[in-house]
C-alpha cells in the first residue's frame, strides 16, 4: 500500500519536482532526456488505467445484468462492487465472489441457483482476467498479450497483491525506457506484438536480388 500511495504522489506530482529530484545528481542534458521519458512513462500509465476502468466497467455492467436475470436482490450493488473491487487484482474478485455466495445461500432456497449465482460470476471473472484483459490491455499499449500474462504471473509470485498491481505500470515504464534508449530496439521489439515480424532476418524476403543484379 505504501509503494502503491508513493507512486500515485510521484506520478501526480509532476515534472517540477522530478526535475529538481533529476538535477541533483544528473547534468542539464541528461536531466531534460530523464523528464521526457518520465512524462512518456507517465502518459503511458494513464492510458493503462483508462482501460482498466473501462474493462471494469464492463464487468460491472456485465455482473450486473447477470444478477439481475438470476433473481438475486439489489443486483445493482453487485454491479457496483464488481467492478470497483476488480482493481485489486485476484483478492478483489475472490472478495465479491465470496460475498455473492454468502447472500445467494441465504436468498436463495435451492442449491442450484445458489451455484449458478456463484458459477456466472466466476465465468465472468475468468474471461475477464484471462482473455479480455490482456488482450485489451495489449493491443491499448501496445504490448504482446503473452508479456502482459507473464507480467501478471511473474508480479503476483514474486510480491503478492502488490506485484500484480504494479506489473503492468512497470512493464509500461520498461517499454518507454526502452523506446528512448540508443540500444533498446530489441526490447521493445520483444514488448510489442507481431515480436517475430518486427524480429525477421534481414536478408528475409531478399532471395530474387542476387539474380536480378547478375541479370
Amino acid at each position: 500500500m505504501t509503494v502503491v500511495i508513493l507512486t500515485l504522489f510521484l506520478l501526480a506530482a509532476g515534472p517540477p519536482v522530478l526535475a529538481r529530484m533529476s538535477a541533483a545528481v544528473v547534468r542539464d542534458t541528461h536531466a531534460s532526456h530523464v523528464l521526457r521519458v518520465i512524462e512518456a512513462v507517465r502518459g503511458e500509465v494513464g492510458r493503462y488505467y483508462a482501460t482498466l476502468a473501462l474493462i471494469n466497467l464492463g464487468l460491472g455492467a456485465a455482473t450486473f445484468g447477470a444478477m439481475m436475470a438470476l433473481g438475486m436482490p439489489n443486483p445493482l450493488l453487485w454491479g457496483v462492487m464488481a467492478g470497483v473491487l476488480n482493481f485489486i487484482p485476484y483478492v478483489g474478485s475472490a472478495t465479491t465472489l465470496i460475498v455473492l455466495a454468502v447472500v445467494a445461500l441465504v436468498s436463495f432456497d435451492d442449491v442450484e441457483r445458489v451455484l449458478a449465482v456463484t458459477g456466472t460470476y466466476l465465468a465472468l471473472t475468468t474471461i475477464e482476467g484471462q482473455v479480455v484483459e490482456p488482450l485489451f490491455v495489449g493491443q491499448r499499449l501496445k504490448l504482446s498479450p503473452i508479456i502482459v500474462f507473464l507480467a501478471l504471473w511473474f508480479g503476483g509470485w514474486f510480491w503478492g497483491v502488490a506485484g500484480i498491481v504494479l506489473a503492468i505500470p512497470s512493464l509500461v515504464a520498461l517499454k518507454v525506457a526502452a523506446e528512448h534508449s540508443e540500444h533498446g530496439a530489441p526490447l521493445v521489439a520483444f514488448l510489442s506484438p507481431g515480436a517475430g515480424k518486427r524480429l525477421r532476418p534481414r536478408g528475409a524476403g531478399l532471395k530474387g536480388r542476387p539474380a536480378e543484379k547478375a541479370a
